[in-house]
């Protein structure tokens, strides 16, 4: 509670703004239920054309609906090992409760439903599910339900001068986002907003399932990164541990040709997950932990509002 007061103070309030009066122009409502058929008129969305009617009267018809305003969006959040990762300010863990605690209150506020699963990505462990529901108390709910993982995944990573480790996982695998995907594209019925909220050290095949997910919602992939994993600082000799899979190896960081191949894999890493989005018409957005989440937010949603006027323009013409 003392987070989300903190962060409707802080950010929600001032979020507020883009949302107001333009909510349905950032984010779809579930769905549309179907009011009448009529003959097609010029600008109508061919996509809403009814072929049987039209076949047994020679005329166009198309379809008109009643538009629900109610969104109802589900959070797909991983909580695995790779999150804890601090190397300075907030960790990633931290700054996905955030992103997680701002988004949702800014829903509810606005008369939406939330809903989440979270999934460290072990077959060991067990999907935790939380039902739909618009009130505080259950923006709260998701809170605990995040902490408590990020509770028992063990204490932060940090960088120290001679060391950078996490905790292993005990089946030496690679985080899984397949099976989370799965389940959600099982279990969430009607049309909704999805976001999906890693850092995407995972391990690959998500891809099919992700274009699967785009296809049937509305999809936002967030991904929160650290500095440090962008940009391999000169420290020296440093032993660095997956905080995933547990190996360890030893780095020369003071090498140019280390730092400047290990930029270069990242470079090409964060290419490859921002064109498996776009490939799959899901939204991308990278939020840094080193700075302002209600700047990286408020950019963001400025942005897509600004889409959705320019594609309601062109759509009318």
């Amino acid at each position: 509670m003392a987070l989300l007061q903190t962060l409707s103070w802080t950010v929600i309030r001032r979020l507020d703004g883009i949302f107001q009066g333009d909510h349905e122009t950032l984010f779809h409502g579930t769905g549309m239920r179907m009011s009448d058929i009529r003959e097609y008129q010029a600008g109508d969305d061919v996509r809403h054309l009814d072929w049987n009617v039209s076949a047994r009267t020679g005329t166009l018809h198309v379809r008109t609906f009643h538009e629900e305003r109610e969104l109802t969006a589900w959070f797909l959040i991983d909580t695995s090992n790779s999150l804890t990762f601090q190397s300075a300010g907030p960790s990633k863990q931290q700054m996905v409760e955030q992103t997680v605690g701002t988004l949702a209150g800014l829903m509810v506020r606005h008369g939406d439903r939330i809903a989440a699963m979270l999934d460290d990505g072990r077959s060991s462990s067990m999907l935790r599910l939380l039902p739909p529901g618009s009130t505080q108390p259950h923006v709260v709910r998701l809170l605990e339900m995040m902490r408590s993982r990020a509770d028992r995944s063990g204490s932060e990573v940090r960088l120290s001068d001679a060391t950078t480790s996490g905790p292993g996982e005990a089946s030496g695998s690679s985080t899984r986002l397949t099976p989370m995907l799965d389940r959600a594209l099982a279990v969430i019925r009607r049309r909704s907003l999805v976001i999906l909220v890693s850092d995407f050290w995972v391990a690959p095949g998500w891809a099919q399932v992700l274009r699967r997910m785009a296809h049937r919602h509305d999809l936002l992939c967030i991904q929160v990164t650290d500095p440090l994993e962008m940009q391999l600082p000169n420290v020296g000799m440093i032993t660095v541990q997956d905080s995933e899979s547990g190996e360890q190896v030893l780095l020369d960081t003071g090498d140019p040709v280390i730092r400047n191949r290990y930029e270069e894999i990242m470079r090409q890493r964060q290419a490859d997950i921002k064109e498996t989005c776009a490939r799959s018409g899901a939204d991308f957005l990278q939020l840094s932990a080193d700075q302002s989440l209600l700047r990286q937010l408020m950019a963001y949603l400025a942005f897509r509002k600004r889409r959705r006027m320019i594609s309601g323009a062109q759509a009318a013409r």
